[in-house]
């Protein structure tokens, strides 16, 4: 049994994430997200906003290398993570308790505004020792190890993502689209002046 506490967040940035190399070659990233509760009066029905809560967030690898590529102060964010309490002395031999959340996912909030993805692409060489780092495939797991071989030795594919250090693909984004094209058909493809896709993707209501 795995004694942890998960937690899920949602919240604004704070502050612009801190980045640095730690242990020789490891990424990481701290920021703060803020969150404030909401409540209901029970007499009256109507809602109201409590206190706002701070917590640091702590990054690790390629979670935080995209993070300070993605995330910026004032934006709406999605966390999930585990909570960590942490005790030390202070300059002055003072106890002191530390809070945070170690993330294992950061994602923009969606239904407060948009967002654009890129892949990202990694090492020839990191794919490949992933690759063979892989188990022997078991009974009906052939279909499924072959799609997976494909799919790493794709361009720009996030196979690979725990190493860390990689570089968005545009290219394998164009290429996504055209597939997705191809495989739709050209009576597919919506023009998006048409249907105020234009006007959603620049965060105004079509």
């Amino acid at each position: 049994m795995i004694h942890e506490a998960q937690v899920n967040l949602a919240g604004y940035v704070a502050t612009d994430p801190k980045f640095k190399k730690v242990a020789g070659d490891i990424s990481s990233a701290r920021l703060r997200v803020a969150y404030t509760a909401r409540r209901r009066d029970k007499e009256t029905g109507e809602w109201s906003d409590g206190p706002t809560s701070f917590v640091n967030i702590q990054c690790w690898r390629t979670l935080a290398d995209n993070v300070r590529a993605s995330v910026h102060k004032g934006e709406p964010v999605l966390v999930m993570g585990r909570l960590q309490i942490r005790r030390f002395e202070d300059q002055e031999g003072a106890a002191r308790t530390v809070v945070e959340i170690e993330a294992m996912s950061i994602g923009h909030d969606l239904a407060r505004g948009v967002a654009q993805f890129s892949r990202t692409r990694w090492p020839s060489a990191l794919v490949a020792a992933d690759t063979e780092s892989q188990a022997a495939p078991g009974p009906g797991d052939g279909a499924e190890l072959a799609a997976g071989q494909e799919d790493r030795e794709r361009p720009g594919n996030g196979a690979g993502a725990s190493h860390g250090d990689g570089v968005i693909d545009e290219s394998a984004v164009a290429e996504f689209a055209r597939e997705l094209g191809d495989s739709l058909g050209p009576e597919s493809v919506v023009n998006p002046a048409a249907d105020g896709t234009a006007d959603a993707e620049a965060g105004v209501p079509a």
